[in-house]
This record gives structure tokens, sequence and C-alpha cells, in this order.
């Protein structure tokens, strides 16, 4: 096992099986794990797309009708993870433990295969980003690949390259792209080419995407400890020790940067020095990003809670914490109708949560 694993085994084993077990077949490029992702969620208008296990799955959340599948039967060689990008004409592209990149352009009830990249030489993990006509793709093998949209030809000279694994989605603004790795390291990119501008070592593993604000980027690491960046040269800012491991990226508004770590605990940091304005107990440990919906911000824990804070101070927004029938490890979305929250380990692949009562329902049953 190469060392840029290391610090990830270290924080996330005693953890969480799902973790760990993700963690560990990263050890081996040539593992496919089966049925051992979590949930990797996208939603556009008024449906969702549901990448996990051996299904993509096309739900309208007006009905909680399905309305699509891919593939139509299960394949024991397929299994998904990384969130589905979602381009214009209902364009669909998803990645694979099977390496295996393919835009999808469903037609009503069926699903034709527009195009597929086979290039890659190890599981897409990260989601993929569709920017204008250009789909950016990360993947385990270390290379960030950007495809034609259309016809998924490479579109730069050759793929950038890291120096370890790609878990997560880059980050797009002002003509560059933000990329975190395992290797330590943020890049900044030349969306045009692919070229490197800058890269920073932030001395541990950093699993989730940055986040962006006009001056800023925000990434937390496997060591606990939240980085805020310079975007134009790298210069590392500020920095803020949490008590455990950051896996998710920060959710940001209005100068405030919310998160939460593996010890359970949700943070509201000031953007601009890193001071720390509350900090909150959550249920159990958190590996997912929060996500805000008006003036609340709802975390979610592993062993199944939802919990609704107030911005302002942190103070409960419930009496209690929303319990769902499951494991929450990947990120909640808010729609229209409500947050979507996927879990594994449960009768139910996504819930609805109403927002200002916490009642919830499962909206995305198991194939």
């Amino acid at each position: 096992m190469s060392k840029a694993f290391l610090p990830l085994k270290k924080y996330f084993l005693p953890i969480t099986l799902g973790l760990s077990a993700l963690l560990l077949a990263g050890c081996s490029s040539r593992s496919i794990m089966a049925a051992s992702s979590w949930p990797g969620l996208a939603v556009n208008e008024d449906i969702a797309y549901l990448a996990y296990n051996q299904y993509v799955r096309a739900v309208d959340l007006s009905s909680g009708r399905e309305v699509w599948s891919y593939p139509p039967e299960a394949d024991n060689k397929l299994t998904f993870y990384a969130p589905p990008a979602i381009g214009p004409d209902g364009i669909v592209v998803i990645g694979g433990y099977n390496n295996e990149i393919l835009a999808l352009a469903p037609s009503n009830s069926y699903v034709n295969i527009l195009w597929s990249f086979e290039e890659a030489t190890d599981r897409i993990i990260g989601g993929p980003v569709i920017i204008d006509d250009m789909v950016l793709i990360p993947s385990a093998d270390k290379h960030l690949y950007a495809l034609d949209l259309e016809s998924g030809e490479p579109i730069w000279d050759k793929p950038f390259e890291a120096e370890h694994a790609l878990w997560s989605s880059p980050k797009v603004q002002d003509g560059r792209i933000y990329l975190a790795s395992l290797d330590h390291h943020i890049y900044a990119l030349d969306l045009e080419t692919g070229r490197e501008i800058w890269r920073t070592d932030l001395s541990s593993a950093i699993p989730d995407s940055p986040s962006l604000t006009e001056d800023l980027i925000l990434a937390g690491t496997v060591e606990g400890i939240l980085y805020a960046l310079s975007n134009s040269h790298g210069e590392i800012v500020w920095q803020f020790k949490a008590d455990g491991a950051i896996w998710g990226d920060p959710a940001i508004l209005d100068g405030v940067a919310f998160f939460a770590d593996v010890s359970g605990t949700a943070y509201a940091i000031e953007t601009a020095f890193g001071n720390e304005l509350w900090r909150k107990k959550l249920p159990s440990s958190s590996a997912a990003s929060p996500t805000i919906v008006e003036d609340r911000i709802f975390f979610v824990s592993e062993t199944g809670e939802v919990t609704a804070l107030l911005l302002e101070n942190g103070n409960p927004i419930w009496p209690s914490s929303a319990d769902m029938a499951g494991r929450l490890l990947a990120d909640p979305i808010p729609t229209d109708y409500s947050l979507l929250v996927p879990a594994m380990d449960s009768e139910c692949e996504v819930f609805s949560v109403d927002p200002s009562t916490g009642a919830s329902r499962c909206i995305i049953q198991p194939k």
C-alpha cells in the first residue's frame, strides 16, 4: 500500500466499515468492488439520478415513478458510485468501478449509449463535471480526463496526471480547474489545456472536492485540518484544526463555511480569517458534505440522523434529529420538493425529508 493511503486507513478503519471497505479496495488498482459503494445522487429539475450498486436510475420526483434504469438488467461486472453528471438535452454521463465512462441518451423509458470512453485504468469514484461542451472525469488511476460531451473524444493533448488517486469531483471557476487528490495536493489547472498552473501540498490526503469563494479555496484533510488557500497562487492563508478527520467539503454562504468531521462535530467558520463562530455536537460521525436551505444547514450522520441547525448560531430547528433507517454517508441534496437523503444498508435508497419539520418518507426503493 502506498504512503498516500496510510492516513486514510489510520483515521477511517475504526469509524465506519463502509469507508474502510472503500479505502482498503483502493490499495489494489485492479480490484473492482461489487455492491460496496454508497449512493451517488444528482438532481436536475424534477428528475433524481441515482448511481448505486449495479444500476443508474432516473426517478420522477413528483410521482416517484422510475423513468429509466441502466443497465436494463443487473450485471455483476458493474458497480456505480460516482454521482451522474447531467448535460443539455438530457445527456447523462456516468462512471463505474469497471473504469468505463458512458454518456447515456435517454429516450422515454429507453437508454441509448451515446459514447463510451475506456482509456481509464482504475475506478471512477468522483463524479464527472460538465462545463459547456466539455466533461471532466477524475479517475482513481491518477488522471483527470477532459472529453468532448457530444463525441467522448479527448480534448486536451493528454490527460492531467496527479501523483496519486483522484477520488473527488473537480471544481471550475474563471477558466481554472481546482482539483484535490489523495497525494496531499490541491492543483490548479488551465481549463482549456489541462496544464498545471500551481500545486500546494497540504501534508495529508484530501478525499473530497475543494469549496470555492471569490478569492479562496477551502479543503479539508484526513488529519482534521481545514485549509484556506489563495486561488491565485495557492498560498495557505489560514488553517483550522477540527476534532476529527474531515471527509466532506464545506458549504459556504455569506462569508461562513459550514462543515462536519468524523468525531461528530459540526462547525461554522469565518472564511476571511478562519475564526470559529460556533460548533455543535451531532448524533454520530459525519462523512458527508452539509447542505444549506434558506436560513438553515443540514448535516447527516453515519448512524442515520439528519440534523437541521440555524446558520446564525447553530441552534436546532427541530426538537430532535430526523432518523433514517440506514447509514448516511452520501451528501444530501436540496430540491424544490424536499431534502433528498441517500441511504445505504437500508430498505430505502433515497429518503425525502421535509426541511421545515424533519418528517421523512421513502421515495426510491431498491430494485
